[in-house]
Order: C-alpha cells, then structure tokens, then sequence
C-alpha cells in the first residue's frame, strides 16, 4: 500500500489559515522513527498547551483507554467522535496497536503503544460545549499521497486549515485557539495515505448556543457597538 522513500528530509509545517482571529501552532519532524524524538512536534505542542490553557480546562486522548478495532462512533469526555472511511484492519483503520513503521500511523504516547486511524476518511469532534482550542499529532503522513491534511472547524461560519503533510513520514504536530471558540472539529487527508492521529487535545467552555443563537450574540455585539459609539458621541457633542 505504501511506498517507501529513501530520502529523509526536515521541514517546516506550513499553515495557509482562512481564520484569522486564530493563533496557530505548528511543527514538523519528517522522516522521524516511530521513537523519537519528536523535537519540533513537541516544541509546537508545549506552545499550544501553554495559550490554550488561559482558555480553561483542556482534555487530552491518547486513545489508551480505547477498545482496539474499528468503530464509526467513540465516546470523549466532553465530546463525541465520528469515524468515516473504509476499515482497512488493525494498524490501519480505528484504534490500533500495531504499526508498520514511521511511514505509517503510530503511537506517541510516552509508555503507549494505542493511536487512530482513518485513511479516506475523516474524523469529526463534535463538543458538548464551546470549544477554544485543539491540537494533536499527525503521524505516517507522506506528501506522495496527497500535499495536505485538512482541518475544518466551525464557530459559526465554516473556516479551513490546510497543512502541508511531511514527505517522508515521521511525525508532525498542530494546534490552534481561537476566541471565539467552536463546536466541530472535522479533520481529513484528501489520498490514500495510511496514517493516523495521537495526544489529541482539546478545551471547553461555556455551553454551544443554537445556530440561532450565533446569530443573536453577533447582532448583540454589533448593536452594543453601536450604542457605544452613540453615547460617545454625545458626550462629545456635551
């Protein structure tokens, strides 16, 4: 399914992010063993932890405590997660833990051997509550199977990342916050790499309005503008 490359490489994670009232975290350990050390990833991670706990409470998966197999629905403290995409067995599809090497996904977690996978197709989070932040590592990925990994989320609007994925496996990591906080994650690899996610993390807030009631805070917030800028000039005018 895979084919291996014989040059290793060290590059950068580049972000194109759509969201600008986002603060993005990103490193990139191409052509790692599934070992280590992940110098970059960890470096982007303990950046991302450190902004997204001023957001509050964070949770974090390293998919230990998962039952081994494929499922399309997985329970989460304070979320529920969506698997979509072929079952292509153990060490491919679902919680696995088995890997093939860095060219494929594999485990993280110090002292762990579990991680998720979901070659052609997504992974979806949906919170119980607002959101402000999520990172998590990408490993196995190789541009020979497509240029990026997609992160889509919504906060009302949809609004997309697209990441340049390694060429040579390995391991990479990705975090964001955003303040105005989010209810969905959906993340995607348009191809058909073998590769796969682990230490997901993320936060919680205060509870996800209705779609509705997306719409009333960002009226309320433009009328209290309005009479803002109204009392100012008023005073002006006195």
């Amino acid at each position: 399914m895979r084919t291996l490359s014989a040059a290793v490489l060290t590059t950068a994670l580049s972000i194109l992010p759509i969201a600008a009232q986002a603060t993005t975290y990103a490193g990139s350990d191409d052509g790692a063993s599934t070992a280590g050390p992940f110098t970059n990833s960890a470096a982007a991670e303990a950046s991302f932890l450190a902004d997204a706990a001023s957001y509050g409470a964070l949770t974090s998966l390293d998919f230990e405590n998962f039952a081994a197999g494929y499922s399309t629905n997985y329970a989460a403290p304070g979320a529920s997660l969506t698997l979509t995409g072929p079952n292509f067995g153990a060490g491919f599809s679902g919680v696995s833990n088995t890997t093939a090497g860095d060219l494929y996904g594999f485990n993280v977690t110090a002292g762990g051997s579990q991680w998720l996978g979901f070659p052609n197709g997504t992974l979806t989070f949906n919170f119980d509550q607002i959101s402000h932040a999520f990172g998590f590592y990408a490993t196995g990925v190789q541009s020979a199977f497509g240029a990026t990994i997609q992160v889509n989320y919504n906060n009302g609007s949809s609004q997309t990342f697209d990441l340049a994925a390694n060429a040579n496996g390995g391991a990479s990591y990705f975090g964001f916050t955003d303040a105005q906080g989010f209810n969905s994650i959906t993340i995607s690899r348009p191809g058909s790499d073998a590769w796969g996610v682990d230490n997901v993390t993320y936060g919680v807030g205060s509870a996800v309005p209705e779609p509705a009631t997306w719409a009333m805070m960002i009226t309320g917030f433009g009328l209290a503008g309005t009479a803002l800028r109204r009392r100012r000039s008023l005073a002006l005018a006195a």
